[in-house]
């Protein structure tokens, strides 16, 4: 049983289990109670342990100032993302994501657009998440009837992936996005832009992107003994071999590292196998 200690809003509080502070979420979790009030398990959707007392603070004086609607529609979005990605995401989410759309609902209303520069790429290389972005401006648009910028969705998608418990541990999101965008866009300048976002092929490409990028942010690439393999493929596949290896000398001259002949020898059967679709 949680001991509440503050009510935030009729939707969160701040309570206590086991001599341990937790930031409280449920729906009418804070409705008619009171302080000292114990709170059962069943009332609570989600709970989660602030980093510090700074940070504890800082989480209590911005949850105080949103109005409960704004909690509702995080609840919403993130049971419907969790129902599709088949996952419980991080208990976080529900603070980040809806201290996110209180202040991009202000900048709305005060024509102050920031936009999204890593739009096409969340749509592009992150559909499903995107998708479920796409869901959130649905909901917000129907509960405060309001259409937020396209590019919210990415912002929103953004917050579902950080959350995502199955990455938890994963290197910054936007790293990995732009490493992948750095290779994707390096790949259609030496094909002459030939490469169609339609081909059979081309999400197993950006999906072996995506997990080469956390492998590669995370110093846990494939390892670097296989000179039969990278021989092979070099044999087998000279064009594909050729633009690997100018992929490959344009992450180096950006981040200042080399990849793994492993890492090297699935690039070029990825980017083969994107040529010959």
């Amino acid at each position: 049983m949680f001991r509440i200690k503050k009510i935030l809003n009729v939707n969160v509080v701040l309570a206590e289990e086991d001599g341990q502070e937790y930031i409280v979420f449920g729906k009418g979790v804070g409705y008619h109670q009171k302080i000292n009030n114990l709170l059962p398990n069943s009332s609570v959707v989600k709970k989660f342990i602030p980093v510090n007392d700074s940070r504890k603070i800082e989480m209590i004086q911005s949850l105080n100032k949103i109005p409960p609607i704004y909690i509702d529609i995080t609840t919403k979005i993130v049971e419907y993302a969790e129902k599709v990605l088949r996952e419980s995401l991080l208990s976080s989410v529900y603070y980040s994501l809806t201290d996110h759309l209180y202040f991009a609902v202000q900048r709305y209303n005060s024509h102050q657009a920031l936009g999204n520069r890593i739009y096409w790429e969340m749509k592009t290389y992150y559909p499903e998440m995107f998708d479920i972005g796409e869901y959130g401006l649905d909901v917000i648009k129907e509960t405060l009837k309001i259409s937020l910028p396209k590019e919210e969705a990415a912002n929103i998608a953004f917050h579902i992936i950080n959350a995502s418990t199955k990455s938890s541990d994963k290197v910054n999101i936007l790293d990995v996005t732009q490493l992948v965008d750095n290779m994707e866009q390096a790949l259609r300048v030496l094909t002459g832009d030939s490469i169609s976002v339609n081909a059979l092929n081309y999400n197993r490409f950006i999906t072996h992107l995506k997990f080469f990028a956390e492998r590669f942010f995370s110093n846990s690439m494939l390892d670097d003994d296989n000179d039969e393999l990278i021989n092979k493929v070099y044999e087998l596949y000279p064009e594909a071999s050729r633009l690997a290896i100018k992929i490959q000398q344009t992450i180096i001259s950006i981040y200042q590292q080399d990849i793994t002949k492993t890492e090297l020898a699935y690039l070029i059967i990825h980017i083969h196998r994107l040529l010959t679709n």
